[in-house]
């Protein structure tokens, strides 16, 4: 009889502990989409590989990191993804300058919540 007190038990607590622990994963963060949604927003412009020679020249670049290169006498700045997308991003000086603004504006944001939800806390 004890035993079947603790199964009820369990049966009741069991769905809560579950969603509670469900609810402290978050969702999942897909880091190359939000590099290519920052590269978007600070103007670099997507050209899409699609052809072999091009994508054979873009698996040269560094993947997933903003890099720095001449092209025709003219500085410009590449991010490419070979494997994934078969793209890469082009911009100027201005908007990888514009990226690292929005980078640095997005740490001064967290930062300031972070401040505020710990200075809020009651306890």
């Amino acid at each position: 009889m004890e035993w079947l007190k603790r199964i009820r038990i369990l049966m009741i607590l069991a769905p809560g502990m579950f969603l509670a622990l469900a609810g402290c994963s978050g969702a999942p963060v897909n880091k190359t989409l939000q590099a290519e949604e920052a590269l978007i927003r600070a103007g670099f412009q997507l050209k899409m590989a699609d052809t072999p020679a091009k994508i054979e020249r873009i698996s040269r670049i560094p993947q997933k990191k903003v890099v720095r290169a001449m092209i025709k006498d003219r500085e410009v700045y590449l991010w490419a993804d070979a494997a994934g997308c078969r793209c890469y991003y082009k911009g100027t000086r201005q908007n990888y300058e514009q990226l690292l603004h929005d980078k640095w504006e997005q740490k001064v944001d967290q930062r300031t919540y972070w401040y505020q939800d710990q200075h809020e806390d009651p306890l």
